[in-house]
This record gives C-alpha cells, sequence and structure tokens, in this order.
C-alpha cells in the first residue's frame, strides 16, 4: 500500500511535534491544538479536504470528536488502514501526507494510487462536497 508511514518513523515525528508545541504553548493540548489547525485549513477552503487523500478519514474522525463541523460520513476501511496508533499520531500522518502532496497536487485532486496493482481511489466525502464551507450545515433539508 502507498502512502503508509513506518509506525515508528510516525511515534518519533509525532513526540517531536508535541515538544515542539510544548516549547511554544505549554499549557496546550497537541491533538485540540492541531485539530484547530487543521479546520481552520478546511474553514479557507472546504475542498482542502482532498488533499489529505486517503489519510482523510481518520482525520475526520478525530475531527468529528472534537466536535468540528466535518459531518458523520465515514470509509471506515480507509479509516482503519490510514491513521496512526493514537488521535495524535493520526493527525501527524494526516498532516504530513496533506503537505507533501500539497506541494505537486492540486486542491482540486481527489484521485490516489493506492496500491499499483488496483485502481485508483478517489476520495469523495459528500458532507464536504455538497456545501460551500464548513460553516454550512451538513444537514439536508
Amino acid at each position: 500500500m502507498n502512502y503508509l508511514f513506518d509506525k515508528d518513523d510516525l511515534a518519533g515525528r509525532t513526540e517531536v511535534a508535541k515538544t515542539a508545541l510544548a516549547s511554544s504553548k505549554p499549557d496546550a493540548s497537541f491533538t485540540e491544538f492541531a485539530a484547530g489547525v487543521i479546520f481552520d485549513r478546511l474553514k479557507s477552503n472546504i475542498q482542502r479536504y482532498r488533499v489529505y487523500g486517503p489519510y482523510w478519514w481518520a482525520l475526520k474522525d478525530v475531527l468529528r470528536r472534537m466536535d468540528y463541523n466535518v459531518g458523520d460520513e465515514t470509509d471506515s476501511d480507509m479509516a482503519g488502514k490510514y491513521c496512526g496508533s493514537s488521535d495524535a499520531e493520526t493527525i501527524v500522518a494526516a498532516d504530513l501526507f496533506y503537505l507533501d502532496m500539497s506541494k505537486t497536487k492540486p486542491v482540486n485532486n481527489n484521485t490516489w494510487t493506492l496500491d499499483d496493482r488496483k485502481r485508483d481511489y478517489v476520495l469523495y466525502d459528500s458532507d464536504m462536497e455538497e456545501r460551500a464551507s464548513v460553516a454550512d450545515s451538513t444537514l439536508t433539508y
């Protein structure tokens, strides 16, 4: 499977990120702070969710549990494969992927080659696609 991080490397990168935040904001929760940064990205352009690629579903679960307005649709299979062993690791993995992909992929890209022997994965989250902003309701009337 493409785009998966080594578990030890991800754990180390997460600790580095936590330490960096603790030195500048000692009272901040890493997960809450990082989730806020990610949600701010989505506020500036809801389509940025696509740049999180296969990590979107696990990241969305973290955001949803923190009461961010991202809706309820999920892909539990993808969320189970593309995640860390904790919410903090999931956020770090998703952010590393986002930062790398945002250098080479346009924000409207939603197609990812996860397995070179299978069809490309197409990321589509109706909770995000069917509204103009994360400030809009995810409910349909």
